[in-house]
């Protein structure tokens, strides 16, 4: 997989996060039970885990890493 490949996959990962969230967002509007809560909740959680991993991916290494840090292989 390409470096740039991985940073574009997160950023899609982040989509279909967010749209899951939009989906749970609307079936609590339409059932406002507790399990809807819990899968709006678990929809938002993910929703950041992608965001975070994709913020984090380098765009070129591919890899996560802090600024300043040399790139991976």
């Amino acid at each position: 997989m390409g470096r740039s490949s991985r940073k574009i996959d997160a950023i899609y990962e982040v989509r279909a996060a967010a749209e899951k969230k939009a989906l749970a967002e609307k079936a609590l509007e339409d059932d406002p039970g507790m399990e809807k809560r819990d899968q709006l909740l678990e929809a938002r959680l993910t929703l950041e885990e992608k965001t975070i991993a994709a913020i984090e991916v380098c765009h070129e290494c591919g890899h996560a890493h802090g600024a300043g840090e040399p790139h991976q292989n």
